[in-house]
């Protein structure tokens, strides 16, 4: 399923011939997973967590990488960048750890990825995506497997432009990195692409706040045709239900980050239109290959349930590490990075991914959709779904290069 074309064989194939070796005692791959599984990313570490250890298993199954054992040490950032960092120094010190991964915050990730690069260990992001990671901080040990924060506030702006009666647009988002980033890059593209739209000034959620009141009243005051709100998980969950007490989709509608753990969680509570979707990896919405199929057999034989789209970026960013790993023929950063920045990579969000040398940013497509209820799901999916290649939501080397300069 994962193929690089600079090595001629597949990752996959090289595993199932080395199917049944034995592994050499002490001489395990370890993977050193910084997530958030307790604080605001809990259910989203967990599904990525579920999607990197069947991942891990597959692989281990038909021997492992370079035929060794892949032993994955899991560790808790709480959610804070300095238990994330204190964790990633843990494991690199105690563990010796051979790639940092796992982390969702974004503040998180930027914690993990200094200490990544002064230990020069590979580090590669499956969750929190914020773009500062490929940018101001970027360290050539890094790449990110997921479209980044900019990149999806781009897509969603391309999807907003689209409706042309849609004239005012009032941002929300998380207040802390990912979503004042995710308003700015948003209200930055869209005022490129719709310069006749108003934009209010974007309204910032705390978070952990369970209460959405105070933020959902004042944003529909300003009378928004839609409001793009870029916050995930339980505050999204809450924004959803309560806003539906101040009539917020009879007066507007949402544009926001609904991956398939929301869906999940809403149900039938869910709005039944003017709710439209941002999404990293929609198992409904990708294509149903061979390989597809199998993964979705196993995940929900494994935990019950269909996958999020963490659980799908989780196992997608094992199965490329073990695919670059593999074409290297060795762990080490020097000889990795080569394959990471110029390999091609098949995965369950399509074939022929790429990673930019130049930033660590895979060119992966962000998805946005409709609200729908199929009946062959027993939860919420999307209609309508639009892919958005990744390659022109990303930012060019020359912008990237500006900002690196301005911020030394």
């Amino acid at each position: 399923m994962f193929d690089t074309t600079k090595m001629g064989i597949s990752a996959v194939a090289l595993c199932a011939a080395l199917a049944g070796a034995a592994f050499a005692e002490g001489d395990a791959i370890k993977i050193g997973y910084v997530t958030g599984l307790s604080g605001a990313c809990s259910s989203l570490s967990e599904d990525g967590l579920n999607g990197s250890k069947l991942a891990v298993d597959e692989l281990n199954a038909k021997g492992g990488i370079l035929g060794r054992e892949i032993e994955l040490i899991v560790r808790d950032s709480q959610t804070k960048p300095d238990e994330g960092g204190k964790q990633a120094r843990e494991l690199v010190a105690s563990e010796d750890v051979d790639v940092l991964t796992g982390v969702c915050s974004s503040a998180v990730l930027l914690a993990v990825q200094a200490v990544a690069a002064e230990a020069n260990v590979p580090h590669y992001a499956v969750i929190g995506s914020t773009q500062k990671a490929n940018v101001e901080a970027f360290r050539p040990n890094f790449w990110q497997i997921q479209a980044n924060a900019t990149m999806e506030a781009y897509a969603a702006a391309e999807f907003v432009a689209k409706n042309a009666d849609w004239k005012r647009i009032q941002p929300m988002g998380y207040d802390y990195e990912w979503g004042h980033t995710s308003v700015e890059s948003f209200a930055e593209r869209l005022k490129e692409l719709r310069p006749d739209i108003e934009i209010s000034n974007p309204i910032f959620i705390k978070l952990g706040d369970n209460n959405m009141g105070p933020y959902v009243a004042p944003a529909l005051s300003t009378k928004p045709d839609a409001i793009y709100a870029a916050i995930f998980g339980g505050g999204l969950v809450n924004l959803i239900k309560q806003g539906q007490g101040f009539g917020l989709f009879q007066r507007s509608n949402l544009v926001t980050l609904l991956t398939v753990d929301a869906l999940q969680s809403m149900g039938d509570a869910m709005p039944k239109e003017r709710l439209f979707g941002i999404a990293r990896a929609p198992f409904f919405a990708l294509e149903k290959d061979a390989a597809f199929e199998s993964f979705i057999d196993s995940y929900r034989t494994a935990y019950d349930e269909y996958p999020t789209d963490w659980a799908i970026n989780g196992y997608d960013g094992m199965m490329i590490y073990a695919a670059a790993v593999e074409a290297a023929g060795s762990t080490e950063t020097d000889a990795l990075m080569p394959e990471v920045y110029g390999g091609t990579f098949d995965g369950l969000r399509g074939k022929g991914l790429t990673v930019r040398a130049f930033d660590g940013q895979m060119d992966a497509p962000a998805y946005v959709g409709a609200i729908n209820f199929d009946p062959a799901f027993p939860f919420p999916t999307m209609k309508d779904v639009e892919v958005f290649a990744g390659g022109p939501l990303m930012w060019s080397e020359e912008k990237i290069q500006t900002l690196r300069d301005a911020a030394r």
